[in-house]
């Protein structure tokens, strides 16, 4: 910026008056170029411009200026000065404070969107500015695996495919032992909980499947519903589900799973790779539907109950509650509850 100074126009004169601008504030000056009119009692004279550029005026008309003291400023201006025919070199002739300038540059605003024909201010240009987003992860982003064997494991890799949580750490009884699975953390044992919901952790993921002598994936999700644990369904998004389907919650569908027309699933329930549920079957709560199993249509399956791997269930077969059906089966006739079904050899 270049600063025009009120000049002395007598030797006894310490002021002199501004009488008229004669230019606008914010126009484009040519070096030489008259731009105000000044006097004092006994002298007249004008003011000429020393650089070319935008000019700034800061000092009224009609006022007594002290000698020395600024009136004016000229600044560069983004765009150049007009050519002799009139025409910029720039697509727009905008002009503008340097305040102004720097926020065009710096955050790409289109000067076409700018007034014309006057001053740009930083004023003018902030509305243009778009907002610095920033987000933050939220504890409810997060969720909690509980238990650190192949349930979560196959949980970590669906979730990293989705998106739709952060897993935020695994609670294992094996902790302190256990330090990580898949590079998640393992954050503690059950007495980590209680401090867990108390810190707003809210979403979470019963990966127990077993106690190594039955199917027991039941207890802890009660056990987690007691401390008010919410369970998001976690699908893979090769996983193919019928817009009829119905679910509970804390279900887990894995890749290549098909689920049929009007097919329900309850709560606590694992749909594993490749399994296939036909339509109007019916899974009841904390259910195991094992790799590569295959339901006929209007299959019921009781509670507590794990389908092995490559088992077949036929049409309209019921199966009961706490019921194992060992991997390679094929089931053509109800199955009652507290049973195990063996594959012969």
């Amino acid at each position: 910026m270049t600063e025009i100074v009120m000049p002395r126009l007598g030797v006894n004169d310490d002021f002199v008056t501004l009488v008229s601008w004669l230019v606008n504030d914010g126009d484009w000056v040519s070096k030489g170029q008259k731009v105000a009119e000044i006097e004092t009692s006994k002298e007249a004279n004008t003011v000429e411009a020393e650089v070319e550029g935008i000019i700034s005026l800061t000092a009224k008309e009609g006022e007594d200026i002290e000698v020395g003291k600024p009136i004016a400023s000229i600044g560069e201006g983004v765009c150049p000065k007009p050519d002799a025919d009139g025409d910029s070199k720039e697509p727009f002739d905008v002009r503008m404070t340097e305040k102004a300038r720097k926020l065009i540059e710096e955050n790409g605003i289109d000067v076409s969107l700018l007034p014309k024909g006057r001053l740009i201010k930083e004023k003018d240009v902030l509305p243009l500015v778009k907002p610095r987003y920033t987000v933050s992860p939220t504890k409810n982003n997060e969720i909690i695996l509980y238990g650190g064997g192949g349930f979560s494991v196959i949980a970590i890799d669906i979730l990293k495919v989705s998106h739709a949580y952060h897993v935020h750490g695994i609670v294992d009884i094996k902790y302190p032992d256990l330090k990580e699975v898949m590079g998640v953390p393992v954050i503690g044992g059950d007495e980590c909980l209680e401090e867990l919901y108390a810190s707003g952790y809210r979403k979470i993921f019963n990966g127990v499947e077993s106690n190594g002598s039955q199917y027991w994936k039941k207890p802890p999700y009660e056990k987690l519903k007691k401390y008010g644990f919410e369970f998001p369904n976690i699908i893979h998004t090769r996983a193919i589900l019928e817009p009829s389907v119905c679910l509970g919650e804390g279900v887990i569908i894995c890749a290549g799973a098909i689920v049929g027309a009007n097919a329900r699933i309850g709560n606590n329930c694992m749909i594993n790779a490749g399994a296939i549920l036909s339509h109007d079957d019916i899974i009841s709560d904390n259910c195991h539907i094992a790799s590569g199993a295959v339901l006929a249509g209007i299959v019921t399956v009781g509670e507590n109950t794990l389908i092995g791997q490559n088992v077949t269930v036929y049409s309209r077969v019921n199966i009961g509650s706490n019921v194992i059906i060992e991997n390679g089966c094929s089931v053509f006739k109800d199955v009652p509850d507290n049973t195990v079904v063996r594959y012969k050899r």
